[in-house]
């Protein structure tokens, strides 16, 4: 969940360029790349976490290579240039929260979701275990929230099913992670998704948060994070766009079915990503948000209405498009 910044083309047209400009670190797999299409996904977070698993594994078990990819990851400098290094040429295809698209299309930036990860929305507002979350007592609280798009589409909802504006409640912004804030009683309630709020929590203090998810928030049952391309890009390569998600649809799948083999994979690619209980909680609480009614990445009109009319009614977007605008499945099999 990361903002969304003005497209600037100030990086080189290459990956690897753009990437050393930004003085990004570059992972790329051990593996025979020589005759292998070079793609490079450019994450929502400056390091790995379990939500790269899916990549790790295809990475790890030769799928891309199968597929013939030579796939790398590189990771933001911060939480707020995942779009812009798309635009730039530092990444080919992107992982970020839905909302980034709209908000790019209402710019006239030509981003689109090729798939979605996830297809429930399991962010919303956490407490201390054994503190339940009172929207009636939400008024004069501390909250920590994040300045991405994401938490900037939801927290209108919350508010208005609590019957408050953000001038009721003190925000507190989160340059990092706000469970530790909680924890600490810095604030009083976190924003965060259930997957890393559990990630947190449950490794240190063996006990889960208490949590007001989705809709019992006030907030609209849609996805949270997608993978993205420019339309220049997916139009000018196609094959290696379906190639790429297939190949991903593989790991995912896998990873799935042996979420212990996958934490594996990614801490062995990517020690940054942090320790086994981390990323195993993680992973496990992921996993359920995955597939859909059509199955893995499938995105419908529905979902794209609600994301877009979500921002609409917060006033954040001028006004709803198509939802052809913001998404295809055209690079699925």
């Amino acid at each position: 969940m990361k903002p969304l910044r003005i497209l600037a083309r100030l990086l080189a047209s290459t990956a690897a360029a753009g990437a050393l400009m930004l003085g990004l670190p570059h992972v790329t797999p051990k593996a025979d790349a020589a005759d292998l299409t070079k793609v490079t996904l450019t994450y929502d977070w400056v390091t790995p976490d379990f939500e790269l698993i899916p990549t790790a594994v295809a990475q790890a078990q030769g799928f891309y290579k199968d597929a013939g990819l030579d796939v790398s990851v590189v990771f933001p400098p911060n939480n707020s240039t995942t779009v812009r290094m798309l635009g730039s040429g530092a990444g080919d295809i992107g992982f970020d929260p839905v909302t980034d698209v709209a908000f790019a299309a209402a710019q006239g930036i030509p981003l689109v979701s090729i798939a979605v990860y996830s297809q429930s929305n399991n962010c919303g507002l956490f407490g201390r275990p054994g503190e339940p979350v009172d929207l009636s007592t939400l008024k004069g609280k501390k909250i920590g929230v994040y300045t991405d798009s994401w938490t900037k589409a939801m927290m209108p909802y919350i508010l208005k099913k609590a019957g408050i504006t953000e001038n009721d409640i003190e925000q507190i912004i989160a340059t990092d992670d706000d469970i530790p804030m909680l924890l600490t009683k810095k604030i009083d309630y976190a924003t965060n998704c259930a997957n890393y709020a559990l990630a947190d929590m449950v490794p240190t203090i063996k006990q889960e948060p208490t949590m007001l998810l989705g809709p019992a928030g006030g907030m609209p049952d849609v996805p949270v994070w997608d993978f993205t391309v420019m339309k220049a890009y997916g139009e000018a390569h196609a094959d290696t766009v379906k190639a790429w998600l297939a190949a991903t649809q593989k790991g995912m799948e896998w990873a799935t079915a042996h979420p212990d083999e996958a934490v594996a994979d990614l801490l062995k690619l990517y020690p940054a990503a942090g320790d086994k209980a981390y990323n195993t909680v993680g992973w496990n609480a992921t996993i359920p948000l995955l597939k859909g009614p059509n199955g893995y990445f499938v995105q419908s009109d529905a979902q794209w209405d609600g994301i877009a009319h979500a921002l609409a009614d917060t006033k954040q977007i001028d006004k709803v498009l198509p939802p052809a605008t913001y998404y295809t499945n055209a690079y699925l099999n």
